[in-house]
């Protein structure tokens, strides 16, 4: 007897699917053509050729015809995104796992980041209230983002520590890291 798959397994393939299907039409355009009363979605193939997907029926309005004619669009935008947010999940991850190994507590490693003068010119365009020039400035605009009254807050699983890590994630974007 053959298992059933589970919930996640059966989501993982339709991602796949969607991957997949999505790469296969990667150099086509959609639009439309119309011509008197018949409006037609028309793919212009990545090999030159044009053909008539589907007739869209007149009574169909503008924004429904923007979704069908958006669907290749959006699955490969949506992938895009997907991606990102799994890229952001598996940085907090290992953050989180660096942190368990080493033992150090969150607020400790947050202090030395606000010594950091790379993080404290992040800092200055992550939030508002003028440059943050040094450890003082870089420790009150941390605690502003993280709407936190002290570092000993970050040591504690939770929302606080779940924002520290997720700027972090930011913070090492913006350094040009993965």
């Amino acid at each position: 007897m053959t298992a059933m798959p589970s919930e996640r397994e059966r989501e993982k393939a339709r991602l796949a699917r969607f991957r997949d299907l999505s790469a296969r039409l990667t150099g086509d355009a959609w639009g439309l053509e119309v011509d008197g009363g018949v409006t037609r979605v028309i793919s212009k193939r990545s090999t030159g050729e044009a053909v008539c997907l589907c007739t869209i029926h007149a009574d169909a309005l503008a924004h429904e015809y923007e979704l069908i004619c958006s669907a290749a669009d959006a699955v490969a935008f949506f992938l895009i995104l997907q991606e990102r947010a799994a890229d952001a999940v598996r940085a907090l991850r290992a953050d989180l796992q660096r942190h368990e190994k080493k033992n150090t507590p969150v607020s400790s490693l947050a202090a030395m980041h606000c010594q950091d003068r790379p993080f404290q010119r992040f800092l200055e365009e992550k939030g508002a209230g003028g440059p943050v020039r040094d450890k003082q400035a870089a420790d009150t605009r941390l605690k502003s983002l993280l709407a936190i009254s002290s570092k000993t807050e970050l040591n504690d699983k939770g929302p606080a520590q779940e924002r520290y890590f997720r700027l972090m994630a930011d913070f090492r974007a913006w350094k040009g890291e993965r």
